[in-house]
């Protein structure tokens, strides 16, 4: 990685601007073109010394106050069908299988959020009706920690 490289990360770790054309403001802000700054961050995405370039919103900023951690205890063809449901789902951010540990029943994660306690209820009860799968718990978070993302 060069110092150029490093100069457009440092410069976009803090996010982009909300604007029609962000990576063209970094690019001028840089004083480089924004062919030549797309250009070298597929080159870094390509060598591995970027995973990805994502969004990351401020949901509760947003309104979106209420996060649910909702855990089922699920059959594998229980899983799949929660899978696809959960992804149906806009108020469902990401949701995973795992092997439940001895002392825990539990086998799928799913990150449910919204405006309010009883948005999350519904889509809970939505994957419940769907799939079947009715033993469940449901996580709600109490405080939100500070988020830090790796800095170069």
């Amino acid at each position: 990685m060069n110092d150029l490289d490093r100069r457009i990360l440092t410069a976009l770790q803090d996010g982009l601007p909300i604007v029609a054309t962000p990576y063209a403001e970094a690019a001028q802000r840089l004083g480089i073109t924004t062919a030549e700054l797309l250009d070298r961050l597929e080159a870094m995405l390509d060598r591995g010394e970027v995973r990805r370039v994502s969004a990351s919103v401020a949901h509760r900023t947003a309104g979106i106050v209420a996060n649910v951690m909702c855990v089922w205890r699920a059959s594998e063809e229980q899983v799949e069908r929660l899978a696809h449901e959960a992804l149906a789902c806009d108020a469902v951010t990401h949701c995973y299988d795992r092997p439940p540990p001895p002392q825990w029943p539990y086998n799928f994660y799913a990150m449910i959020h919204g405006r309010r306690q009883a948005d999350c209820e519904a889509v809970i009860q939505l994957l419940c009706d769907r799939t079947g799968c009715t033993d469940y718990v449901a996580l709600y978070s109490i405080r939100e920690f500070k988020k830090t993302w790796t800095r170069i």
